[in-house]
């Protein structure tokens, strides 16, 4: 009989109606505690704040040493609603109470008071007196006087009759649904007999559909509630098989989506097995593939209470001298249970090496500006401590003084071109350039300092050579180059200055015969700072901006800037820009 489908039906219809009622009678009394117990607490809460204000002062009087008496205060509220008042000072020793003599001077242990003393705010909470076999509400509420913190009232309120009320309340409505519930079953026995005999032939055909095979459909045979069922059944069937196919396409997407991913993304499960992956996230882990079973302690999950909450947001290294991988882990859940996590795997190296380049950029600002700074605060001093110091003396520390000011003046001319220039606030002003010209003019200005030098210039330019270009910009750019060239030339060395058409533009070629670039070095030489042995170069001015200033001015005109070397037999560098004049 309970295998048949009338009391399947019957004894489910009356488990709903039992989960039913069960829910509503559960959130009734929930509902029903919380209200008067709230009620109840917002009451005693208010009388409670009301004593710790009219006591205050007495408290007050009692923080500094003095007598109070509480009398009055302790037996004005308890007495209308059956309470017990304690007074506390700051160490929470009772000062007075409504509870008998024998408490005073006594240290209060009690969890509301405690709370409040450390908290210095209102407390309230209920707890279970076992021997006197009754709940007790408890609120405590600290007494401030002129700001400082004096003491507090712990007001103690018995609330076992709302308990009581509720336990009456519950009573009530359990055995109302109990005659419900036997009601509900004489009726539904009486239903059941109308739908199992029509369900048995659906049943007989859904079988069919529940084992895969789609082609069948559900004969119709009339147009009531069982006729719409088959109809239903049909219908369901189709979209059934759509929904399949649909849903094969999409994990197929998805699983190509995955794949090609930049970041890497890996699944785990509950128990942080990984169950989905891809190549990125393989890519990134230590030993690769081999390395999937351990992903989870790699990345930080395994043996954490709450995986998600602590590895979010965390970058590390994976493998020794690997990326830098940014690991974002979301939790997956089915409901309020936990599923699984998905991390995704990011690789930030370049935003750490960026990261890293600004406060090297920083540090670097700071080393350049202390050097000269020191060395013009020495030279001053030693001017302001011996004022009889020989002319020639005091004309050479003034020479120093003002080559040091020249330093940094020409430090911070390159530091705001090139803040500038990050900024997009520094824009090209073309104009047609004669390119001959304007090298010839660049060479004669270096010609007294290479003659210094003892150090040979010469141009190489075809004359009917033109492109557009901001004439400050590349002077500046030509004055470095020169200006390195010069530096790093030893006495009858040579520097070659040349131009030439190229790939649709003009290449301009600086090279010279001096110590030349290590090949470790050739990479970081544009790079802001850089210097090729450092202190030397620190010696000979320069500040490691030149060859930024180079690249960025350079780009800016839409060119190219590169460098080749070869250590103790020179070094040439190559500005490529396009040619977009015309010849006036």
């Amino acid at each position: 009989m309970w295998r048949s489908v009338r009391s399947k039906l019957v004894t489910v219809y009356l488990l709903l109606i039992v989960f039913t009622l069960e829910l509503i009678g559960a959130f009734f009394v929930h509902t029903l505690t919380t209200s008067l117990i709230q009620s109840q607490t917002a009451s005693v809460s208010r009388q409670a704040q009301l004593l710790a204000t009219i006591a205050a002062p007495e408290a007050a009087r009692v923080a500094a040493g003095g007598q109070a008496d509480f009398t009055p205060i302790l037996h004005a509220l308890p007495q209308l609603i059956n309470g017990t008042v304690y007074v506390l000072n700051k160490e929470g020793v009772v000062e007075d109470t409504s509870a008998g003599q024998a408490l005073i001077g006594q240290k209060r242990i009690d969890s509301v008071a405690t709370q409040a003393l450390v908290q210095r705010q209102k407390v309230a909470a209920i707890r279970y007196d076992p021997l006197a076999q009754q709940h007790l509400l408890a609120v405590a509420v600290p007494m401030f006087w002129q700001d400082a913190f004096v003491g507090l009232v712990e007001y103690v309120v018995p609330v076992q009759e709302t308990y009581n009320t509720v336990r009456q309340v519950t009573a009530i409505f359990y055995t109302a649904s109990l005659i419900a519930l036997a009601m509900a079953a004489l009726f539904g026995f009486a239903l059941s007999e109308t739908i199992t005999k029509p369900v048995r032939e659906v049943t007989a055909l859904a079988r069919k559909l529940a084992g895969g095979d789609f082609t069948r459909r559900v004969e119709v045979h009339s147009d009531d509630e069982f006729g719409q069922l088959a109809v239903a059944i049909n219908d369901l069937t189709e979209k059934l098989q759509a929904a399949l196919a649909a849903s094969a396409r999409e994990r197929e997407r998805l699983q190509a989506v995955i794949k090609h991913m930049r970041d890497g993304v890996i699944a785990f499960d509950d128990r942080l097995e990984p169950v989905l992956w891809n190549d990125a996230a393989l890519a990134m882990l230590p030993g690769g593939a081999a390395g999937l079973p351990e992903a989870a302690r790699h990345l930080g999950l395994a043996g954490r209470a709450d995986a998600a909450a602590e590895a979010e947001g965390e970058s590390r290294q994976l493998v020794r001298d690997g990326p830098v991988v940014h690991v974002l882990v979301s939790r997956i859940e089915k409901g309020s249970a936990l599923a699984g996590y998905v991390a995704v795997l990011r690789d930030v190296t370049d935003m750490e090496r960026l990261n890293r380049a600004r406060r090297d950029f920083v540090a670097n600002v700071s080393h350049e500006l202390k050097t000269p700074l020191t060395s013009i605060r020495s030279h001053v001093e030693a001017l302001l401590d011996g004022p009889d110091l020989p002319v020639d003396m005091q004309a050479k520390f003034l020479h120093v003084i003002r080559a040091e000011a020249d330093r940094m003046t020409r430090l911070t001319q390159d530091l705001l071109q090139l803040s500038a220039i990050d900024a997009g606030g520094l824009t090209p002003n073309l104009q047609d350039i004669e390119v001959e010209r304007w090298l010839r003019q660049t060479v004669q200005r270096f010609s007294l300092q290479a003659e210094r030098g003892e150090v040979s210039i010469h141009l190489t330019c075809p004359p009917d050579l033109y492109l557009q270009g901001d004439r400050d910009m590349l002077d500046r750019v030509m004055d470095n180059l020169l200006s390195n060239a010069l530096k790093f030339t030893p006495p009858g060395g040579r520097i070659t200055v040349a131009a030439h058409a190229q790939d649709g533009g003009v290449a301009v070629v600086v090279s010279d015969t001096g110590q030349g670039i290590p090949p470790e070095d050739l990479p970081h030489v544009f790079d802001r700072f850089y210097r090729v042995e450092k202190s030397r170069n620190r010696r000979k001015g320069g500040s490691g901006l030149g060859l930024a200033l180079v690249r960025e001015m350079v780009k800016l005109h839409g060119g190219r800037v590169w460098m080749e070397s070869v250590p103790n037999e020179g070094t040439t560098v190559t500005v490529w820009l396009p040619e977009r004049g015309s010849r006036a």
